[in-house]
């Protein structure tokens, strides 16, 4: 896998954005893959360059608004890149699957790099922990939420069946 630089990424954004080509020739001319370059344009199209230049920066509460928005709305990465403007796939899959295991909790322990070889006693953690009782709660909606939206697409799905069955052939 390749590593485009930002330039060549905005690029291929505005070349887009003019409207001449479609996404695939544009990717395909730039050596970008398909799926991360729609998700581009999406984050492109609410945010304009600074999802690039700028990112959002990542933090526990940020994780947790994603995560939970996310499953809530069963959106795919594009909406979440066009909602939030962060277009790392594999991290949101990654946050998603935290949230619904550990719920809110998981995300806010997430630490970057590696651990501390150094031990300092003064240091104290400013972050907000939920209790055993809320977290538990946390995660009891979610569930509850997306084995509802599960319901919903079984109760269309079961619809579709049977009007095809109904129609003439």
């Amino acid at each position: 896998m390749t590593k485009h630089s930002k330039q060549t990424k905005i690029k291929a954004l505005l070349e887009y954005n003019q409207g001449e080509l479609s996404k695939n020739q544009i990717s395909k001319k730039y050596g970008l893959n398909q799926f991360p370059f729609r998700v581009m344009c999406a984050a492109y199209e609410s945010f304009g360059t600074d999802f690039l230049l700028k990112p959002p920066k990542i933090t526990g509460t940020f994780r947790i608004k994603i995560a939970s928005w996310a499953i809530q709305n069963n959106a795919s990465y594009v909406q979440v890149a066009k909602k939030f403007g962060y277009i790392n796939k594999r991290q949101i899959q990654q946050w998603k699957e935290i949230y619904r295991t550990e719920g809110p909790n998981g995300l806010c322990l997430i630490q970057k790099g590696r651990k501390s070889t150094v031990t300092n006693k003064n240091k104290t953690n400013n972050k907000k922990v939920l209790s055993p009782t809320e977290n538990r709660l946390k995660q009891l909606e979610a569930e509850n939420l997306e084995l509802r939206i599960k319901n919903e697409s079984l109760k269309l799905l079961a619809s579709m069946k049977q009007q095809t069955k109904k129609s003439p052939k």
